[in-house]
């Protein structure tokens, strides 16, 4: 999408605020997607979320469809993950 109709779906929240909420839900969806509840899962998933975020960021810097990379998304998609892993860890009952 274009910046300028991303800017208008934002209904004047913090673009941040957007990115910790998609990539909480995502990864609360992503660890509640298998019977296995570890820490060593939390983690596992955690980090891949974080690395499939980090990625989506790097290819907006090099791929040439005028959007550019923003450090801050990185934080705010890993807040989003870290809300989600503690969400999760004290939601699921047989761990």
């Amino acid at each position: 999408m274009p910046p300028q109709q991303i800017e208008q779906l934002t209904f004047s929240l913090s673009d941040k605020l957007i990115h910790a909420m998609y990539y909480a839900v995502l990864t609360f969806f992503w660890l509640l997607s298998t019977k296995t509840h570890t820490n060593q899962k939390y983690i596992k998933d955690g980090l891949s979320v974080f690395f499939l975020g980090l990625a989506l960021e790097i290819a907006q810097d090099v791929l040439p469809i005028q959007r550019e990379m923003d450090v801050l998304d990185v934080f705010a998609n890993t807040v989003g993950i870290l809300i989600a892993i503690f969400t999760a860890r004290f939601l699921v009952i047989d761990k």
